[in-house]
């Protein structure tokens, strides 16, 4: 596994097609796992969805992130050779829960932002769209509110919600690696994300061209009744991990300073 330190100057790249071969071929070994894992998931952010406001942050700042990092650290273990025999290890990402929180409230807080920025653009007509949607007349303010619905959509709206979905898109891109290193570098939030960053840029259209990938399988297993979701959100998993692996060795044993790894047999002992 390459050091932090080479790590900043290496330009090392990933190929997609053998991100997702191995992808499989790593979650393919414990299918059942993870499947089981998914559906697990599924059931807790469901359960704790219900609960107003708080059960929505819980799930975006900590449940998910949280539950992805088990799925890393398992997948991690099972590149090394390390068999998945362990149920309960889905939930190791529950050990890295301060740097996973914080780094997920920080990436919130960047969408957030411009989210918000977006909206102002757009403030008087969105006040306009609440009020006739607000009280006992809001029935009869359907056509006012279809109509000033449809003046919203102008060229400008859809340039600018695209150049919003294009910066959010970037900021998945260059932190899509800040829980791998969390998890697999035992880093804090802020430098795991620092350098996700670094490697993302090097890595940039291939992970775009990644994203777009997996985004289209996902997108068409989920046609029918979403049962090829158990399949290919596995695959999505393996197949970014295995983008990681390539970039950084994290697959192979690091054969100089064994100190900076001393996390390593701390996680295998929690």
């Amino acid at each position: 596994m390459k050091t932090l330190t080479e790590l900043q100057t290496d330009h090392s790249t990933f190929s997609i097609g053998e991100a997702m071969s191995d992808g499989w071929k790593l979650v393919s070994k414990n299918l059942g796992y993870y499947i089981l894992g998914g559906i697990i998931a599924v059931a807790i952010s469901a359960g704790v969805g219900i609960i107003p406001i708080v059960g929505g942050v819980a799930n975006n700042l900590i449940l998910s992130p949280c539950l992805m990092a088990g799925a890393i650290y398992v997948t991690w273990r099972i590149s090394k050779g390390i068999a998945w025999t362990d149920f309960g290890e889905m939930f190791k990402g529950f050990n890295f829960l301060s740097p996973i929180m914080i780094s997920s409230i920080i990436q919130f807080a960047a969408t957030f932002i411009l989210g918000i920025l977006f909206l102002l653009n757009y403030l008087d007509e969105m006040k306009e769209i609440f009020q006739l949607a607000q009280g006992a007349d809001a029935f009869n303010n359907q056509e006012e509110l279809k109509s000033l619905v449809l003046k919203l959509f102008t060229g400008e709206f859809v340039v600018l919600f695209l150049l919003l979905m294009l910066a959010i898109l970037l900021i998945s891109v260059i932190w899509v690696f800040k829980i791998h290193f969390i998890v697999i570098y035992n880093m804090q939030a802020w430098p795991a994300m620092d350098m996700s960053r670094k490697l993302a840029s090097r890595n940039f259209l291939s992970l775009i061209a990644l994203f777009i990938v997996l985004g289209v399988l996902i997108l068409i297993s989920a046609i029918p009744c979403g049962i090829g979701l158990l399949f290919s959100l596995p695959l999505s998993i393996g197949a970014v991990y295995s983008a990681f692996a390539q970039i950084t060795h994290s697959d192979s044993d690091y054969e100089g300073d064994e100190k900076m790894f001393d996390f390593e047999e701390n996680q295998n002992q929690a």
